[in-house]
């Protein structure tokens, strides 16, 4: 039997809207119905009255207090009852806050092979009584339906929780753990209109040893070609970002880092320092445009500029003596404006997402010190597994290139250390990185996640004699509001 569920949502979804009207329940289709399914008058059927306080309701049900819906297992699958969220009748509807008289609605799967019972909520209990699915996905359902019913269009809220169980979802959607991106792929979604996000994450990599192309070098062998060899670095950063949505289609995205460097030297003469810098880094402005969203995929733009906030003028104590300046990587930014372009993928399914980003940065002019970070192109991409509602592990796959150095520092000599010398910057890295996202449902903490990447280099190229890197981390937590 072939019956058409979105014609079924549509009148359910009015039946709501009145509010007030008589409890309807959709009638099992003969076949030659199943085409043009019909409304049936309540009296006409048995029906279940669920007029109770709210904890009652909950206990006859499932036993469960879930804020979107609970399902009654008498019915085999075939009726939801959704309740609750006492914003949607302003915030999905987009219609001022106001209870219904009342309210009934019936969501009976297509491949139902029995009577279904009805459920009522008196005003008391409910404010809405809605399916967030029952919402027409495509443009063309959209308007045949308003033309027919003319109330404002629905908006989905973007990082509401979504139960594939509860039916088809046709769209991609951020409500559910892995409804972001490893928390190390900055930019990764959009947001509905008027939505806002802020994060913090904490991000840490460590590095060891010399590299040259792929071979690994021994200290005493970088210190046959130069005074001092690093031994260690660890880079450490604090990141703040914020994104809001002034559209449906449009994010607009600010991140700004708080960078803490160090790193371990070697000299011929067996002495061993260590420099620190620390401060701002440079921030960073981005707009995503969503331009492609069906099929549950998405695809958008990403183009951002990083400002030369950051410092490139850090100083530290060495052998040399007090107040030295340091090396490129012990800088804090690049010194110059700099574009970043990009295009992000997403896909999902009930169970499994995936998605891949390219990003670039492209380097403008050249800094006060007479000199330009080389270009960068990243490429990554990653699948996640959704557990449950709450969630989430991931896969990801890193791989960046990046240019050496334009011009040079004149206050560095690049014959003392080789981070000092421009044309030992360049590299190449494929790092793989495993990730879990953690996303409240429901709650006090409702659309708010945790998350957490940990990874290592499975390659690495460097212009060296160049500290190659052991292990990446980040960790964080995003709020939408």
């Amino acid at each position: 039997m072939n019956v058409d569920r979105h014609q079924f949502r549509k009148l359910s979804l009015l039946s709501v809207m009145v509010g007030g009207l008589s409890p309807l329940i959709f009638a099992k289709p003969s076949l030659a119905e199943s085409q043009n399914p019909v409304l049936t008058p309540a009296s006409s059927v048995q029906t279940t009255d669920l007029s109770m306080p709210q904890t009652e309701l909950g206990e006859l049900l499932d036993g469960s207090h879930h804020p979107n819906f609970t399902r009654h297992p008498s019915l085999q699958d075939h009726l939801t009852v959704l309740q609750d969220a006492s914003d949607l009748t302003q915030n999905v509807l987009d219609l001022p806050p106001q209870p219904l008289r009342s309210a009934a609605i019936i969501a009976r799967k297509p491949q139902a092979s029995t009577p279904v019972n009805l459920a009522v909520l008196s005003p008391q209990q409910a404010e809405a009584f809605i399916d967030t699915d029952f919402i027409p996905r495509s443009t063309a359902d959209s308007q045949d339906w308003l033309e027919t019913f003319p109330h404002p269009q629905p908006q989905l809220i973007a990082d509401d929780p979504v139960d594939p169980s509860d039916g088809p979802v046709v769209k991609w959607t951020s409500g559910r753990p892995d409804g972001h991106a490893p928390l190390g792929v900055m930019g990764d979604h959009t947001h509905g209109k008027g939505e806002v996000m802020f994060a913090y994450r904490y991000m840490r990599m460590e590095m060891g040893g010399n590299l040259d192309g792929t071979t690994s070098l021994t200290d005493m062998q970088v210190l046959q070609q130069f005074p001092v060899t690093p031994l260690h670095m660890t880079g450490e950063m604090h990141m703040l970002g914020a994104m809001y949505a002034p559209t449906n289609e449009s994010t607009l995205m600010l991140m700004a880092p708080y960078v803490l460097k160090g790193m371990e030297h070697l000299t011929r003469m067996g002495t061993r320092f260590t420099t620190h810098s620390d401060g701002f880094g440079d921030l960073k402005f981005t707009g995503l445009y969503k331009f492609f969203d069906q099929s549950r995929q998405r695809i958008h733009f990403n183009a951002g500029v990083s400002f030369p906030t950051g410092s490139i003028n850090q100083r530290d104590t060495t052998p040399a003596g007090p107040n030295q300046i340091l090396p490129y990587p012990m800088q804090l930014g690049s010194g110059t404006f700099d574009l970043l372009p990009g295009i992000t993928y997403l896909g999902q399914t009930d169970h499994w997402s995936w998605g891949a980003q390219v990003m670039g940065n492209i380097r403008l002019g050249t800094n006060d010190n007479s000199y330009r970070l080389g270009n960068q192109v990243q490429l990554t991409g990653w699948g996640a597994r959704r557990w449950n509602q709450w969630v989430s592990t991931s896969v990801r796959l890193d791989g960046r290139d990046w240019g050496n150095i334009s011009g040079a520092d004149p206050r560095l000599n690049p014959r003392i250390i080789p981070t000092a010398d421009p044309n030992r910057r360049g590299g190449t890295r494929l790092d793989l990185l495993f990730g879990i996202n953690l996303f409240a449902p429901k709650g006090t903490l409702k659309g708010q996640r945790l998350a957490v990447e940990v990874g290592l280099p499975i390659y690495q190229s460097l212009d060296g004699p160049q500290l190659e890197t052991d292990w990446l981390l980040t960790v964080g937590w995003q709020g939408a509001f």
